[in-house]
C-alpha cells in the first residue's frame, strides 16, 4: 500500500518520498514553449533575450504560487526561497539554468529548475518541513559562462558587463532588471553561507542510455583547458615554390592536429580533445599559408593528466615547427580547474540512490556548470539523468519522464539526509 497525495506527490510503504512525475512533465513542457521555433521545435531563450525574460517571470509566478518568497540577486539570479523550522540555518540551494543555447533543447538547465520546483510542491504536498531553508535558484547566463553562479564567487569583471546581449550590453540588461551593474559585486556568497549545493543536469551523454541506467552520481566536473595555437611560416606561391623550399605552416598544423587525437589515445582514460576553430591566412587556394591558427580543448577529471598532456603536444609541437621550418606560439584561452564532488553530500545520493534501488553508475561531467563555481564556497553534488541518444544543445534532445522523475526522487530523498545530517 503507498500513501498518495491529492495533489500528485506521495510517500511509498517504506517512507520514501516521490515527486509527482505528471507536473513535472506539465511543467517542462510549458517552459519549453517559451521561446520555441515552431519551425524547427528548437527553444530559442539565450540570456537576458525577450524570452528568456519571460521564462524568467513565468518561472517566478511558479515559485511564488509554490510558497517560496523570491528574489533577484545582483547578477539577477533568481532565487526562490522556502523557509525551514531554523530560519537561521545556511540554506540547502537547488539550482540549475533557464536559458538556452540558440536551437537548443526543452531539458538542458530547465530540467534541474523544474525538478527543484517540483520538490518545493513536494514537500508542501506532504506538509513536510525542513530545518534548513530551501533555496531554488535559476542562475543567469550559464550557457554563455557560467555568469550567475560566477557571480556568487566574485568573479564577475568589467569585461562581463560589456558583453552583448541580445544587441545591448550585460549592464543595461540588469538595469531593465531593476538592477544597479555597478553593484554585482553584492552577489557574492561567502564561505560557510550555504549548507550544500544540489544539481540535476541531463547528461548530454550516452554513457547511462547504453548501460540501461537512470541515474548518474557525479563525482566531480572536469579540469578544462582552451587554447588557441598560431602556426606563422612565409605565404608563397602554391605552383612555383618547390616542397624543399616552403616554410609551410598548414604543413606543420596538419601534423599538430593529428597529435592531438594521437596524444589522447596514448593517455586513454576520461582525456578528450577537441579542435573546434580552424583559421588560414590569406586562405586563398592558390597561396601557401602565412598563418594557421586552431584552437585545442582539452579535458580530464584529473588536471595532472590534462597537464601531462599539454606538455606532451608542446614538445611535439616545437618539433614539427623546427621540422616544417615555422614558428609555433600556444595562447591560453581558459584554464579551468577540476571540481570534485564533496564527499559527504555523494554519500547522501548513494545513499537515497540506493534507498529507491534505481539503476545507477558513479560518473565525472565532461562538461562545466553552475557547480563548478558553487563547489568554491559550498559543499556540491550533483545528478545526471539520461539523454535519449545522448543528444543535447539540440531540438531533438530529450528525457524520459520516468528517468527525470527516478533523478528528482534521488535529490529528494538525499536533501532529507542532507537535512538531518548538516544541522
Amino acid at each position: 500500500m503507498t500513501e498518495q497525495s491529492s495533489r500528485g506527490a506521495w510517500r511509498d510503504e517504506q517512507g520514501r518520498l516521490h515527486i509527482d512525475p505528471h507536473r513535472l512533465e506539465q511543467n517542462l513542457l510549458t517552459l519549453g514553449e517559451i521561446g520555441r521555433d515552431p519551425v524547427t521545435g528548437g527553444v530559442n531563450r539565450t540570456a537576458f533575450s525577450p524570452a528568456e525574460m519571460e521564462a524568467r517571470q513565468w518561472f517566478v509566478n511558479r515559485l511564488e504560487e509554490a510558497g517560496c518568497t523570491v528574489r533577484l540577486d545582483a547578477i539577477g539570479n533568481i532565487i526562490g526561497r522556502l523557509e525551514g523550522r531554523n530560519p537561521a540555518a545556511a540554506p540547502i540551494v537547488i539550482g540549475s539554468h533557464l536559458d538556452s543555447v540558440p536551437q537548443g533543447g526543452r531539458f538542458d538547465g530547465a530540467l534541474g529548475v523544474m525538478i527543484g520546483l517540483e520538490i518545493v510542491h513536494c514537500l508542501r504536498d506532504l506538509g513536510t518541513v525542513l530545518d534548513h531553508p530551501l533555496e531554488i535558484v535559476s542562475f543567469s547566463d550559464e550557457e554563455g559562462g557560467l555568469l550567475g553562479s560566477r557571480g556568487w564567487i566574485g568573479t564577475v569583471t568589467d569585461e562581463d558587463l560589456e558583453q552583448i546581449y541580445s544587441g545591448r550590453p550585460l549592464h543595461e540588461a540588469l538595469r531593465e532588471l531593476g538592477l544597479d551593474p555597478g553593484q554585482v559585486d553584492e552577489a557574492r556568497r561567502e564561505t560557510g553561507e550555504i549548507a550544500a549545493y544540489l544539481e540535476i543536469h541531463i547528461e548530454q551523454g550516452r554513457v547511462l542510455e547504453r548501460e540501461g541506467l537512470q541515474v548518474g552520481i557525479v563525482e566531480g566536473i572536469v579540469a578544462l583547458d582552451e587554447y588557441e595555437i598560431i602556426v606563422r611560416g612565409t605565404a608563397n606561391h602554391a605552383g612555383t615554390t618547390r616542397l624543399a623550399d616552403r616554410d609551410d605552416p598548414m604543413a606543420a598544423a596538419a601534423r599538430m592536429m593529428a597529435a592531438v587525437r594521437e596524444e589522447v589515445v596514448a593517455q586513454g582514460g576520461d582525456l578528450v580533445a577537441t579542435i573546434g576553430v580552424v583559421g588560414v591566412e590569406p586562405g586563398a587556394p592558390n597561396v601557401i599559408p602565412s598563418e594557421v591558427r586552431f584552437t585545442i580543448d582539452i579535458r580530464d577529471p584529473s588536471r595532472l593528466v590534462l597537464e601531462r598532456a599539454v606538455a606532451n603536444l608542446q614538445r611535439t609541437f616545437t618539433t614539427f615547427a623546427a621540422e616544417e621550418g615555422v614558428t609555433v606560439e600556444w595562447k591560453t584561452l581558459h584554464a579551468i580547474p577540476a571540481a570534485p564532488a564533496d564527499p559527504v553530500v555523494m554519500t547522501a545520493l548513494r545513499e537515497a540512490v540506493e534507498s529507491y534501488a534505481y539503476p545507477w553508475r558513479i560518473m565525472a561531467s565532461g562538461a562545466g556548470h553552475d557547480a563548478q563555481s558553487v563547489a568554491d564556497i559550498a559543499p556540491m553534488g550533483m545528478l545526471f539523468a539520461p539523454s535519449v541518444g545522448g543528444l543535447s544543445h539540440t531540438p531533438a534532445e530529450f528525457t524520459r519522464t520516468v528517468d527525470a522523475a527516478c533523478c528528482a526522487d534521488v535529490l529528494l530523498g538525499a536533501l532529507m539526509l542532507l537535512d538531518e545530517r548538516l544541522r
